[in-house]
């Protein structure tokens, strides 16, 4: 409020006129007048001479006024300083994110946003664990599945699709299932966090138990590894077999039962205030359109 009557007082003191200055203000006059007189008996100080037909400052006005207008300025830079950040955002980052799409497609989006923001630097921590985003210091995680509730907040940024696949290899030697219920009799490949694989399969979601798996890795790259090596039938995210499918390295197992999508969000602690880095890292994965590369 002190400083609202400041900038009054400078308008005031620059028109001469508390007319004037209440039109500039968008205040009536009479408000004006209110908290030139509050300035005044704060400080215990006449700032204004008044007569009827004009303003002059008094001897601590003048010196009043100059110190007013160097806050003033000072509000104004700092402004300026802000509207500079939020065009080009400076700072620190600390981003996590599960070890495939930290691997293969996060690369080019930081590269892009590095090109454009010079003045933020990031750090990768790639895992497959959920690390505690307070303890580790962690701005922001890319996460996918079901998210427990918390504290932080969480923005979905897409579903990630996800396909059965297996080397031409092994379906020839072991045959290619055409149901669900035959994926016992073959060999799987799991990922320890999915012990049941969520199939689409008319119109209902079938649970196929993939307990049994003979071999079972902690890691999306192995499983794939172990799925061209012609050691069975893995769920992977199509962005990391697409190219493998297209090339006929890998061949797609139950089309018509797809597995459930999972989903990706970018977690981050509630903050009132986000800082600008963070800001723009956010709206320059919507605008990489990070989604599309997931479906």
């Amino acid at each position: 409020m002190k400083l609202d009557a400041m900038a009054l007082f400078v308008q005031v003191a620059a028109s001469g006129s508390f007319t004037h200055a209440a039109s500039v203000a968008g205040l009536p006059k009479s408000t004006v007048s209110a908290r030139v007189a509050e300035l005044e008996s704060t400080l215990g100080v006449r700032l204004l001479h008044r007569t009827t037909r004009r303003l002059s400052l008094t001897a601590a006005g003048q010196l009043y006024l100059s110190h007013c207008q160097t806050m003033l300025d000072a509000a104004h830079a700092a402004d300026a300083a802000i509207s500079r950040l939020r065009d080009q955002p400076a700072g620190h980052l600390r981003l996590t994110a599960p070890q495939a799409s930290g691997i293969l497609l996060l690369p080019p989006l930081l590269a892009a946003f590095y090109a454009r923001y010079p003045a933020v630097t990031v750090d990768c921590v790639i895992t497959d664990a959920h690390l505690d985003l307070v303890a580790e210091r962690i701005d922001l995680a890319l996460r996918t599945g079901q998210l427990a509730d918390s504290s932080f907040v969480s923005r979905r940024i897409g579903p990630v699709r996800r396909v059965l696949v297996a080397a031409p290899a092994y379906l020839a030697a072991h045959g290619i299932p055409e149901h669900p219920a035959q994926l016992a009799r073959h060999q799987l490949l799991l990922h320890d966090v999915l012990p049941h694989w969520p199939l689409q399969c008319e119109g209902k979601v079938v649970q196929v138990a993939a307990g049994g798996a003979p071999l079972r890795a902690n890691n999306l790259h192995t499983l794939r590894g172990l799925c061209l090596a012609g050691a069975g039938i893995a769920l992977l995210p199509w962005f990391m077999v697409r190219d493998a499918v297209a090339d006929a390295s890998l061949q797609l197992v139950l089309a018509q039962c797809p597995p459930l999508d999972n989903t990706y969000y970018a977690v981050y602690p509630g903050r009132s205030h986000r800082p600008a880095a963070l800001s723009a890292l956010l709206e320059f994965i919507d605008e990489f359109d990070l989604a599309s590369q997931l479906a």
